[in-house]
């Protein structure tokens, strides 16, 4: 009998160790996320859009109803980005950097589904100010169509936002035999080779609009305020792949001054600015009006605002970046006298540019 109590102890240590090596040869299933997902190689291509991004932020959708299953941890740019999804239909969206990157810029709402997820832009309080007196001041005018036409009380301003580029990609279907491809696999034989690959080409969402304005009689012009371009899209659609329907305005300084050659005194203005492009697909009767507000050498205001839906020219540059070209004439008025009305903070002044004229 007391040799039974002298081989228990001996047995049991050895028996305990014995369990351990075996259970040590296998992945424990309840640890490792993958044990009941599968890896996937998302793997973007920022060649047409001309960017190089901090990182990559992906969302994967639920292709049956549009439900958010998960917003992933954002990578960097020199790493590849693998993301984990169990058995289902799915539907991603890509964009470049993280939307906590764009603060202040723009704002990133409607994550909970495919359908309302949205890049927003951010509300500028200040020209939003200027904005509603302006218009306040075109209606009591009663000036025609444009006047007609401000009447929405909504109307604001947005600030300029980043540049955006996303994509969207659909039928992600992940299998219960892909799942268990991987069931067992380490996770340092997880690879591109063996990883199931998403090939994305993210395009830019941010357009730049160009507006120049020939001027007659330019020179009796001191500069210009603020000026603003209304009807623009408030934001995109990153599950939908267009631009919403809302209609905001973007302010902006139009002061870059060249005069004609040969003249002193007819020129064009122009000013540049990134903006969300026109609402929708651009393929709507939405309407665009276009305010100038000059300040004539004398110190008086002189605005005047244009319907320019018909004005906007489209270009898809080699970049594939949307470029809206607005062309317009204006004349001013001759004004007798000298640059008076004191100083104002609002004026912006002419910033020349010096043209080369080859002899």
């Amino acid at each position: 009998m007391r040799r039974d109590y002298i081989i228990i102890p001996i047995l049991l240590p050895a028996m305990l160790l014995l369990l351990l090596a075996i259970s040590s040869c296998k992945r424990d299933h309840l640890y490792y996320e993958g044990s009941n997902t599968a890896t996937v190689l998302v793997n973007p291509d920022w060649s047409s859009s001309s960017l190089q991004p901090n990182g990559i932020t992906v969302f994967a959708y639920n292709a049956s109803d549009g439900s958010l299953y998960k917003r992933f941890p954002p990578v960097s740019a020199q790493e590849r980005c693998y993301i984990q999804l169990p058995k289902g239909n799915y539907t991603l969206v890509v964009m470049n950097d993280t939307p906590e990157e764009f603060a202040d810029r723009i704002d990133f709402i409607g994550e909970e589904n495919l359908k309302t997820l949205q890049a927003k832009g951010v509300k500028d309080v200040q020209r939003t100010q200027k904005l509603t007196e302006y218009l306040k001041t075109l209606s009591n005018s009663g000036t025609g169509a444009e006047a007609n036409a401000t009447s929405a009380d909504d109307m604001y301003c947005i600030v300029e936002p980043d540049t955006l580029a996303t994509a969207i990609y659909h039928n992600l279907h992940i299998s219960q035999q892909q799942i268990d491809y991987f069931y067992d696999r380490p996770d340092d034989q997880i690879s591109e080779e063996n990883a199931i690959k998403v090939d994305v080409e993210p395009k830019r969402v941010v357009s730049m609009v160009n507006i120049k304005a020939h001027v007659k009689g330019l020179k009796y012009a001191r500069g210009t305020t603020v000026s603003f371009l209304r009807g623009m899209a408030g934001g995109y659609m990153m599950g939908v792949g267009e631009n919403s329907m809302e209609q905001v305005a973007h302010s902006f300084i139009l002061n870059q001054r060249v005069f004609d050659p040969g003249s002193d005194s007819d020129g064009t203005i122009k000013a540049s600015f990134l903006a969300f492009g026109m609402v929708g697909d651009g393929d709507n009767h939405a309407k665009y009006y276009l305010d100038i507000n000059f300040v004539l050498i004398n110190g008086e205001p002189y605005p005047l605002t244009f319907d320019v839906t018909d004005l906007i020219y489209i270009d898809v540059t080699l970049s594939l970046q949307l470029t809206i070209n607005l062309n317009l004439e204006i004349e001013l008025p001759e004004v007798i006298g000298e640059e008076g009305g004191g100083f104002d903070p609002d004026v912006s002044e002419w910033e020349d540019e010096i043209i080369d004229i080859p002899m």
